[in-house]
């Protein structure tokens, strides 16, 4: 018998509370009346300094990932290996703007509300798109999951990035990205690292697909879900020169890109993966963009 696989769990700790608060109540307690109960006294204070407003919108979008998953919306995403997830959480975004073009072309509509005393919903006529998943990695302890979502606001032109790994909760909007990735304290860093594999995520489920399979281990089977496959195109295998002995199979580096540029008339606006050249040994896998160089964007 195949021995069971353990994956980390996004939204473990929203998780854990709400089961939690409704162990101990004497009444059912829904969701959505978790979450009020969750997000008060802030959003009933009429006094909120700037930080404060800042904490609110973080509980808003965490909380949204969460109602999302209680309604089966939350797309899970189980990685296959969790050398896929160091590999993406590494890999630079070299070409930044347009991977998050993409995501912002590609993410789902709604109308935007506000949440009353009442616990209600009160539509405000406000559009946003909206790209939320959590990433499961194997062999990782319970609270290793990640939760990410992406908010693009049209009428503020507002890209809002959300985490939430383990209880490390937070948000970042686009024109903090560049200054981040300048910073060399470690939060800056954490907090790149968790973009790194965000987006990239985003971006090898697209320039991939053929890894990306429905259907996850038997105990997950319920959840909106997909699993993903390892792709050929970012492993490689180098055989040291006469003794024919192949090391072991590592991950190429490199970096996605989205091509806009008018010269592909039929890959324009997709994302592909551009590896390294390699200066010394040979590769069994080593693929690059046809006229690459011909690109101009």
């Amino acid at each position: 018998m195949a021995k069971k696989i353990r994956y980390s769990q996004p939204l473990a700790v929203i998780w854990d509370a709400y089961q939690e608060t409704v162990r101990k109540s004497k009444i059912k307690v829904s969701p959505k009346e978790f979450i009020w109960k969750w997000l008060t006294p802030e959003l009933t204070n009429p006094f909120l300094n700037n930080e404060t407003a800042t904490d609110v919108q973080t509980k808003l979008l965490i909380a949204d990932m969460f109602f999302l998953d209680t309604e089966k919306k939350f797309l899970h995403l189980f990685f296959v290996d969790n050398y896929l997830r160091d590999f993406l959480m590494d890999l630079p975004l070299s070409d930044f703007n347009g991977l998050t073009d993409y995501i912002i072309e590609n993410g789902e509509e709604s109308e935007d509300a506000v949440l009353t005393t009442m616990g209600n919903n009160l539509k405000t006529g406000k559009k946003s798109t909206n790209i939320s998943f959590g990433i499961h990695v194997p062999y990782e302890n319970k609270y290793r999951g990640y939760s990410f979502s992406f908010t693009y606001k049209a009428k503020e032109d507002k890209l809002v990035f959300a985490w939430l790994v383990n209880q490390d909760i937070g948000v970042i909007t686009k024109e903090n990205f560049s200054y981040l990735e300048k910073q060399t304290d470690d939060r800056s860093k954490t907090i790149m690292s968790y973009l790194r594999l965000a987006v990239n995520t985003i971006a090898y489920m697209n320039t991939f697909p053929e890894c990306i399979k429905e259907g996850v281990p038997e105990e997950q089977k319920e959840e909106y879900s997909k699993s993903i496959g390892l792709a050929e195109k970012v492993i490689e295998i180098t055989e040291i020169e006469k003794s024919g002995k192949v090391i072991v199979p590592h991950f190429r580096r490199g970096y996605f890109k989205r091509l806009t540029s008018d010269f592909y008339t039929k890959k324009k606006g997709q994302i592909i993966f551009v590896s390294e050249t390699m200066v010394k040994g040979t590769s069994k896998t080593v693929y690059t963009a046809d006229n690459l160089d011909e690109m101009v964007d």
